[in-house]
């Protein structure tokens, strides 16, 4: 990622998604969106208890 971008030290700052999105999105955005995903499983347990 960073020969790509030209920039050092990316895992330093706000990460490669950060420089993939255009600075839209920054690593702790994806990480939180990726999280609450995971849990509408257990959010809306009746409408995925068929499907697990």
């Amino acid at each position: 990622m960073e020969s790509i971008f030209c920039q050092n030290n990316l895992d330093k700052m706000k990460g490669g998604i950060n420089c993939l999105s255009r600075g839209i999105i920054n690593r702790i955005d994806l990480t939180c969106e990726a999280f609450l995903m995971a849990l509408t499983q257990f959010i809306n347990h009746d409408i995925w208890k068929d499907k697990i």
